[in-house]
């Protein structure tokens, strides 16, 4: 299931309302379980998004047969979850298939996926691509330690310079690269993350939401894979 934001609000009923009260919000819960379970959609809102290239934070090659074009939050229990269905996927596709890492971060319910991203992307423009990735697996694997003393840490950790990386974090240097991400996320019907688009060099896109199980994500990634040729 994706991660999307949250809002809560505090108030008092009455008993009979209460229980009144409480069997609606069973029953919609059961409704939203339902509608939101996590599945492929070839369908629905037309997808639009920049082609995968060597400018992307990626892992294999823009020129794959197939990529799969992930935005995340580094703070998403989900994302965390997916990342090594995804990385097994990539490592067993002898080359057929790439991943793309962009930014979604839900802000109104991870305070911390922003700064991450930033973190993230001033390793990346100093250390270069696998330098990023490392960061994503240090980041999926320790997400519970998240917080300002965390990054400049990891980030000495893979060999950034502390002055370069807190001046980069300080100035919001890729903060319009962030957003860039996000609103691509957003236009193409991104709700909450993951959100990814598997993408054919045929032009095929099919997207899915959330943490699917991998033989899923597997199975949607050979249908696009059979169409190249």
């Amino acid at each position: 299931m994706p991660e999307t934001p949250v809002h809560k609000k505090k108030f008092e009923l009455t008993l009979p309302v209460a229980i009144v009260f409480a069997s609606v919000v069973i029953a919609g819960a059961i409704v939203l379980t339902h509608v939101n379970t996590p599945s492929a959609n070839a369908g629905g809102t037309s997808i639009s998004i920049r082609p995968p290239s060597a400018q992307d934070h990626i892992v294999g090659s823009p020129d794959a047969k197939v990529v799969i074009v992930e935005y995340a939050d580094f703070e998403c229990p989900y994302c965390s979850l997916i990342y090594p269905t995804l990385k097994s996927i990539v490592a067993s596709s002898s080359g057929q298939v790439a991943w793309v890492y962009r930014n979604f971060p839900l802000d109104s319910i991870h305070p911390q996926a922003r700064p991450a991203a930033e973190a993230a992307e001033c390793i990346a423009a100093e250390l270069g691509n696998n330098a990023f990735w490392q960061f994503v697996d240090i980041d999926f694997n320790n997400q519970s330690e998240l917080g300002p003393d965390f990054y400049p840490k990891v980030a000495a950790e893979l060999g950034a310079n502390p002055t370069t990386f807190a001046q980069c974090v300080a100035n919001k240097e890729y903060d319009s690269r962030i957003n860039t991400d996000e609103a691509e996320a957003v236009a193409n019907g991104g709700q909450g993350t993951p959100f990814t688009i598997v993408v054919g060099k045929d032009g095929t896109m099919v997207p899915f939401s959330g943490a699917l199980p991998e033989a899923e994500v597997s199975a949607i990634v050979q249908s696009v894979l059979a169409k190249q040729h």
